[in-house]
């Protein structure tokens, strides 16, 4: 936001959680946090970077019954202060973006609007499995999910994408597994995270090929040994993309492109709340000054 704009911010990891007041009449929401107070009625823009109660590792951990019901108890009442501000204007309603961020749904609307798409299976039958790694040996797993986990040394992980083979499938059970999702490899000569603010574009390469530790994802973030540097997206793929966001219903979105060897390019997800800061470092793109006006020209 500009300097003076006024806003409200709600933190909504547990402790901050603790120090907050809020109530509900039936007709208006009041919330009070970090000294500040606001009625649902006088809000006009929103800006949803987390919508649900956020837990560390250890809280996560944590199953107690009574963690378990306050946790429950302020997404219920979260859920409905969002409801009440259905008519002020969002920067990604949270209806809209929850939707949007299920990969299979992007899938289907990526097709719709003519992307690429890298062959892909989502199964527990280990015998499919098997079939999609005969059919597409060079291929990785990857997951739905964002989640953390806690290893058994105590350290916080990550899950990225990784190869995998039919001697590693193995360890697969025949039965009683979640669904696992396997995609073919796209052999990559860059990949690019694509910021989308309304109507304007911001298109940044990454050359993960240029380091072996994120050669295969890039999340696993080896900045120095990896270039950054801003790109100008071919018409025909930001035409798809503005597409892709209306269909999503989406004013906001980071999204993950492979770009082959024949600079074709391959759709892999859009995140309705992806980070950008380090983008906007490495690349001297001005994306948080774009969000602030596009934040300050809606709340007006």
């Amino acid at each position: 936001m500009k300097l003076g704009d006024n806003y409200f911010r709600l933190n909504l990891d547990i402790e901050a959680l603790k120090d907050t007041k809020i109530s509900f009449d039936g007709s208006e929401w009041t919330i009070s946090q970090n000294g500040k107070t606001i009625k649902n009625s006088s809000v006009k823009c929103v800006w949803p970077r987390r919508v649900s109660v956020q837990v560390n590792s250890e809280q996560q951990q944590d199953q107690s019954n009574g963690l378990r019901l306050w946790r429950s108890e302020w997404n219920k009442s979260l859920f409905g202060l969002y409801n009440a501000l259905s008519e002020s204007c969002w920067f990604n309603h949270v209806r809209d973006a929850t939707l949007a961020d299920n990969k299979y749904f992007q899938h289907k609307i990526a097709n719709e609007v003519g992307f690429n798409n890298p062959a892909f299976i989502t199964s527990n039958s280990k015998e499919d499995l098997k079939n999609f790694l005969t059919t597409y040996p060079d291929s990785v797993v990857k997951f739905m999910s964002q989640d953390m986990y806690v290893s058994e040394s105590g350290e916080i992980l990550g899950l990225y994408v990784n190869k995998i083979t039919l001697e590693q499938l193995d360890s697969f059970a025949n039965d009683s597994e979640n669904p696992i999702t396997l995609q073919k490899y796209v052999n990559k000569k860059f990949e690019v995270r694509y910021t989308v603010i309304e109507d304007e574009h911001f298109a940044c390469a990454i050359d993960s090929q240029h380091s072996n530790k994120a050669k295969v994802d890039w999340r696993r973030y080896d900045i120095p040994n990896t270039p950054h540097w801003k790109i100008d997206a071919p018409t025909s793929v930001k035409d798809k993309i503005n597409s892709l966001m209306s269909k999503l219903n989406l004013r906001y979105g980071a999204l993950d492109f492979i770009v082959d060897e024949n600079n074709d390019w391959w759709f892999l997800e859009v995140n309705s709340a992806g980070q950008w800061l380090w983008i906007e470092d490495l690349s001297g793109m001005d994306i948080s000054g774009s969000i602030a006006n596009w934040l300050t020209s809606n709340s007006r």
